[in-house]
């Protein structure tokens, strides 16, 4: 083995190349290529780069990358191709990553080179690994997972909900572009099935643009409108896909499977539509159980978003009282209205006194206690803003001094604001739909109890479910 020195915009790097002819002839038409390559997209460089070291981290992870890319493009020197990505990437491990994993080793880079270089890196070992390489090179393993095994750390699983409507995709893209070899396939299979369920809803108008989530990732088609993405029949299903994506990747990044990554697990729950997520997670032993049951929740959540909207449908809300709470701070009206801050005794008695003035059928209710003084309030937005005027009234001014009010005088600071959440979820204004969607959209049991290897969390209670005799599907 030898060292050819490869020498871009001021930026020297070694690279590792065997003394076999057909190894060797493999690496020099690939570094030629690459140099190519780099000096038509290249802008000419007359400087030392500030960081020397992200600079030739940059240049070799990207030679990295020109190689796993074209390993197959000459069917002749492929084995020879597969060994140079060998030697190269084991050559990029011991030189950078001894004490780091290329999460952290990439941690404070530019956003772009960042990316770049988390996405060679896993372009290479996930090409060595689809040929069939033994023994190649690693990253050094998790440290927390290393102490979940001998029992120094507890590791639980969480999940979110709804909330991050309008910015879950950049998430999903930024996955997809990093670690799309692992990604991909996966994807493959379960967008299959979300393209079939939004194609039966033909005469349903909130499948506009379909679920082509794959072809928006890769740019094959336009990538929809924010308002699309974030509407609850889009949102709720790919938000619980984006979480399943994310633990994909912690499966394939740290060598492991699902069931030994659920071996240092402790538990797993999830906020709201989260839970599904939580399930999957204890019910997946291997990575056909994860694709498998990732395919179930995914059905669940697509109907649970449409039922969900067809049972409370969008309505229009005067111009005046839209421009009104956004000028006040609180958001958008919407079905579910968040308060920080507040005692639920203040916050109960404000909620009173506005559903004196409103119909039974418009009525206002907690239905979220996430924490002692955060609650969630849901009902019809017209009547939520009802309830934002009221509690205006007795809201500390922002930023007020009240140093000099006495305690018991001083007006309660907390935070009013509207979710980006189109139905009230967790509220009596979706009764009956538990059961449409269970009875007559899955009619099915997707998961039991048994099929749960570690704790699923109640969300509120903290109660393990899985020995509970429930149905899973409603």
């Amino acid at each position: 083995m030898i060292f050819w020195l490869l020498v871009h915009d001021l930026v020297k790097i070694s690279i590792p190349v065997s003394t076999k002819s057909d190894e060797w002839i493999a690496a020099e038409v690939l570094r030629d290529e690459f140099i190519y390559m780099q000096s038509q997209d290249a802008v000419q460089v007359t400087a030392e780069p500030e960081n020397k070291t992200e600079a030739s981290i940059d240049l070799a992870a990207k030679f990295l990358a020109h190689i796993a890319s074209n390993v197959d493009n000459d069917s002749q020197s492929t084995e020879a191709r597969i060994q140079v990505l060998f030697n190269v990437l084991q050559y990029f491990t011991s030189l950078y990553l001894t004490t780091k994993d290329i999460h952290s080793l990439c941690a404070s880079f530019l956003p772009d080179i960042r990316k770049s270089a988390l996405a060679a890196y896993f372009r290479a070992v996930a090409v060595l690994e689809d040929k069939g390489v033994s023994s190649i090179p690693r990253q050094p393993e998790s440290a927390l997972l290393n102490a979940a095994v001998s029992g120094k750390a507890s590791i639980f699983a969480l999940f979110g909900g709804q909330g991050t409507n309008e910015v879950y995709f950049d998430e999903l893209q930024s996955l997809f572009d990093i670690y799309q070899p692992y990604v991909l396939p996966f994807l493959e299979v379960v967008v299959a099935d979300l393209i079939e369920l939004a194609k039966e809803e033909v005469e349903s108008s909130y499948f506009t643009y379909g679920l082509d989530v794959v072809s928006w990732l890769s740019g094959a088609v336009e990538r929809p409108s924010v308002s699309y993405l974030a509407s609850i029949p889009i949102s709720l299903p790919l938000i619980g896909l984006t979480q399943l994506v994310q633990y994909l990747i912690v499966c394939r990044v740290t060598n492991l499977n699902p069931g030994q990554i659920r071996d240092r697990i402790t538990g797993a729950t999830g906020h709201s539509q989260g839970i599904v997520s939580a399930v999957v997670v204890s019910a997946s032993g291997t990575f056909d159980d994860l694709t498998s049951n990732s395919r179930k929740a995914l059905r669940w959540l697509f109907y649970s978003g449409l039922r969900g909207q067809q049972a409370f449908p969008p309505v229009a809300v005067e111009p005046s009282l839209v421009q009104d709470t956004l000028d006040g701070g609180e958001g958008t009206p919407s079905p579910m209205l968040s308060i920080a801050g507040l005692s639920f005794k203040d916050l109960d008695k404000q909620i009173v006194k506005t559903n004196s003035h409103l119909p039974a059928n418009s009525r206002l209710a907690i239905s979220l206690h996430n924490g002692p003084r955060a609650f969630v309030v849901t009902g019809p937005p017209r009547a939520l803003h009802g309830l934002v005027t009221n509690l205006r009234k007795i809201r500390a001014t922002s930023g007020a001094d009240q140093s000099k009010v006495p305690y018991s005088q001083r007006k309660p600071v907390f935070s009013v604001r509207f979710l980006m959440v189109e139905v009230p979820y967790h509220s009596d204004y979706l009764g009956g739909v538990t059961d449409i969607v269970a009875d007559e959209d899955l009619q099915e049991e997707l998961w039991v109890p048994s099929d749960l290897k570690i704790p699923v969390y109640h969300t509120e209670t903290g109660e393990s479910l899985v020995a509970q005799c429930i149905s899973w599907s409603h």
